[in-house]
């Protein structure tokens, strides 16, 4: 167990010295989570901001998953880090967990923002709920960011593919909005996004409406991990990448 904690942390250690030499990301994303959850309140007033608690959870696992998860492994191939990974006793299993670690830093920051919000709007129970249905989103974006990160040939570019998908699946879909604002044809072709149908799930179960049964957003978001990782599986080759 020592061993296997050991090289997880070297993994997630070497993943994040980002941190120390940009730490102005973390600063851009905490105010750009301020940014929109006054725009939410000028918006709806108290149940706009309440949406924020339960979308900017959602929105910020599924970024991390993706977007994250997805540049870290292809500046690992630019680098040559991922060969050197390959050549040592590390397992996919050590550098996944590791990487997940390390993608879990914004979302982690950008909760002391919000913890206070939902204090204020007594809706801790909506972040908790928002948490527990971001991590499916979470690990369907790490399968998605990394079936992308490992076809493409020049992985330096990553970013120019995954920031787009990231960024629209987000703003797109209702994730900021809810989906019962939607007409009702459209409602099951909005959902069919994992952020959407995450949402849709906290906001049935904390009682922010419905829009469809909520059997359909559940569905949706076991397929989005199922297959994500079904797909994962057979494009990571650990050692022929």
């Amino acid at each position: 167990m020592r061993r296997f904690i050991r090289m997880v942390y070297g993994v997630a250690y070497l993943s994040s010295r980002w941190v120390l030499r940009q730490p102005s990301w973390l600063l851009q994303s905490m105010l750009s989570m301020v940014g929109f959850a006054i725009l939410l309140y000028a918006w709806g007033g108290l149940e706009g901001l309440r949406n924020i608690v339960l979308a900017w959870v959602i929105a910020a696992l599924w970024s991390a998953g993706l977007n994250i998860v997805g540049q870290e492994v292809g500046w690992h191939r630019v680098i040559l880090l991922h060969d050197m990974f390959v050549a040592g006793p590390l397992k996919p299993l050590h550098y996944l967990i590791g990487l997940f670690l390390v993608s879990l830093i914004f979302p982690c920051i950008e909760l002391l923002i919000l913890l206070p919000i939902a204090l204020l709007l007594n809706a801790l129970w909506d972040l908790l709920l928002a948490i527990v249905l971001g991590l499916p989103v979470l690990l369907s974006g790490i399968t998605l960011g990394l079936t992308i990160v490992m076809r493409i040939e020049k992985p330096i570019n990553v970013s120019a593919i995954t920031n787009p998908i990231a960024w629209l699946l987000i703003i797109l879909p209702p994730v900021y909005y809810p989906a019962w604002i939607l007409p009702h044809q459209i409602r099951p072709i909005a959902l069919l996004i994992p952020t959407s149908a995450a949402a849709e799930i906290v906001r049935q179960l904390v009682g922010m409406g419905a829009s469809i049964n909520i059997l359909y957003p559940m569905t949706i978001l076991f397929a989005w991990i199922l297959i994500g990782t079904i797909m994962a599986s057979k494009t990571i080759k650990w050692g022929l990448v």
